[in-house]
Order: C-alpha cells, then structure tokens, then sequence
C-alpha cells in the first residue's frame, strides 16, 4: 500500500528515491467546450453551477491517477512533498517519491 503525506514523510521510516524527486505532472484542462454547449442549449445550464472547479477537480482526479501508477511502477512505498498550482489553463502538480528505510 503506497502512503501519501502533504508535506514530507518522516526521515526515519523512509528515504527519498534520488532519481525520482520533485516530479511534475502537468495537464491542460479546457472549458470552452462546456461554455459552447450551454450557449447553444441555455436551458440545460439551469441548477448547475461551478462547471470550472467541477472540470479542476476531474483533472486532478486524472493526474492523481498517473502519480499512483508511477509510485507502482518504480516501487515507491510513499508519496509525499505534494505542491498543487492551478493557473488559467493549466495544471501543474509536483511530487517526490519515497522509499522505505531499511
């Protein structure tokens, strides 16, 4: 099971793998094709709100699906040094890899 920690994990229990510190993980995300289906359709858009933060959250959600795939790959044990940064179009997260200390 792979453990995940905001901030880095403790020194004690795990040690960094070199090769695979502060890796990003970038993805595009776009609205427009939402925003051109309710002009075309307005009536559709009522009682539905935060379409950007909806369309954000799955992007992560995809993002955080590679990062998981990439700790299985290499066989890192945790996950930790976590920065998310949301820009207009963009985003950006960026992680390190842990190993166990042994």
């Amino acid at each position: 099971m792979i453990e995940i920690y905001k901030n880095k994990p403790p020194k004690n229990i795990f040690l960094p793998i070199k090769r695979y510190q502060n890796v990003s993980f970038v993805k595009k995300y776009e609205i427009d094709f939402i925003e051109s289906f309710f002009q075309e359709f307005p009536e559709e858009k009522r009682g539905r709100k935060n379409f950007k933060k909806k369309e954000i959250i799955n992007q992560k959600a995809l993002i955080y699906e590679e990062i998981i795939q990439k700790a299985l790959k290499i066989n890192a044990v945790c996950i930790g040094s976590i920065k998310e940064q949301v820009s207009n179009d963009l985003i950006k997260i960026t992680v390190s890899f842990f190993k166990k200390n042994e």
